[in-house]
């Protein structure tokens, strides 16, 4: 998950920085790959174990909304959004997720004994940044909030209408996040545009972007030792596409590449894609099967050793957002692979392309088609794509290099 290689690139780095992270989180059996398994039920007891560089503690996680009258109520739409409105408007946001809940009494007693100099939480969800701020004050200490996703990321598009119900949701989340951000030091997003909306709610706060990144080492080793195919032409997106993204561009351009080709020199590859039963219906009923793979959560070894193999890799941009970049593209950077963005987002993923000079971008299916052309036909003379990325400026993405601009910001507070 990149959410788990954000706080784990923290816990390897800090430490060669001169901070010594403590990480918290719940016990995980590593099989949780769906909402279900994030908000399943882990009672073991607290486990606190020693790393090179960081101290992990895993805590038990209670099952939420789990009484038997919450789970009455919850059987009926009327009841759930009753029982959500009273929720939200308690302060008890992400009800499901309830780090807040879980861990706050085992992390009071723990820090009486064992103190820290800085807090540090990262959300979504936002229950995370409510715990970071009740401890920041309990302790006085710097709290340092970092923003991995919005409350609601429809806040970075400029054409959409909230439902009545997400309005009402958001104001009781805005409501909150302001008294929680009033200890912060310093706010981090993962864009420019997540971390000016957090600001809004605390212009007090000085604000840093700490994008999301890949591993340096990892990635140089996989490029060692993975060669592009050379028997097949692979196009490749590793991850999840959304219902509500725009696919038509990417599957219609694809039917116009694919219209005079011999279909057994290509692969098209939707790595974990069918995870979404509707997106992975969707392009099995639009694209050959002859030459489609289509699965659902693999192991990352699997999906890297895709990845690197590919020589096209695929994400479809957010047009209308303004700062929506998947953290599948960091991993896009650092395996040194021609990346294609369709629709052109005209924000934060084109930036990073352009100033990269890691891919090509389109905004219509003819566009997609023109490039997968060109760099077919290029394929069929070399068996290889060249590639023209600028190190210097990838290697800026790596997530070594973003924890350690964090970690020295930190030190400065």
């Amino acid at each position: 998950m990149i959410s788990a290689g954000r706080a784990q690139s923290f816990a390897d780095n800090f430490h060669k920085h001169g901070l010594f992270p403590i990480i918290v989180t719940r016990h995980w059996q590593g099989d949780e790959i769906s909402t279900e398994g994030y908000e399943s039920e882990n009672l073991a007891p607290p486990l606190v174990t020693e790393h090179e560089g960081y101290r992990l503690i895993q805590l038990p996680y209670r099952k939420q909304l789990n009484k038997p009258y919450q789970r009455a109520i919850l059987k009926t739409t009327a009841g759930k959004r009753l029982l959500y409105t009273a929720l939200y408007a308690s302060g008890t946001v992400n009800p499901k997720c309830n780090a807040y809940a879980c861990f706050k009494d085992y992390l009071v007693s723990y820090l009486s004994t064992d103190p820290v100099d800085y807090i540090l939480a990262t959300g979504f969800p936002m229950n995370t940044i409510r715990l970071g701020a009740y401890l920041s004050n309990k302790f006085s200490k710097p709290f340092i909030a970092d923003f991995r996703d919005l409350w609601d990321n429809d806040l970075l598009s400029k054409t959409s209408v909230p439902s009545t119900a997400k309005r009402l949701q958001n104001f009781f989340y805005e409501h909150y996040l302001r008294r929680w951000l009033v200890p912060a030091r310093l706010i981090t997003g993962v864009s420019q545009p997540i971390v000016d909306e957090a600001k809004r709610l605390a212009p007090h706060t000085k604000g840093m972007v700490v994008t999301n990144g890949f591993e340096a080492k990892l990635f140089a080793d996989l490029r060692r030792n993975i060669p592009q195919r050379s028997d097949k032409f692979v196009f490749s997106v590793i991850g999840t596409l959304h219902p509500n993204q725009n696919l038509s561009v990417m599957l219609y351009g694809l039917t116009l590449f694919l219209g005079n080709k011999d279909l057994d020199e290509i692969e098209l590859n939707f790595i974990g894609t069918a995870t979404i039963a509707e997106v992975g219906e969707l392009i099995a009923s639009k694209l050959p099967a002859i030459c489609l793979n289509i699965t659902g959560r693999v192991p990352r070894s699997d999906a890297l050793e895709v990845m690197l193999s590919s020589h096209v890799l695929f994400h479809a941009g957010w047009p209308g957002h303004s700062g929506i970049a998947s953290g599948k593209l960091y991993e896009y950077l650092g395996a040194h692979r021609n990346i294609l963005i369709a629709p052109n987002d005209h924000g934060v993923m084109e930036k990073i392309v352009t100033e990269t000079n890691a891919g090509k971008l389109a905004d219509t299916a003819e566009e997609f088609a023109s490039i997968m052309n060109d760099w077919f036909s290029e394929w069929t003379v070399k068996r290889k794509l060249e590639y023209f990325g600028d190190d210097e400026k990838i290697a800026g993405y790596a997530r070594e290099e973003q924890a350690k601009n964090l970690a020295l910001e930190i030190l400065k507070i």
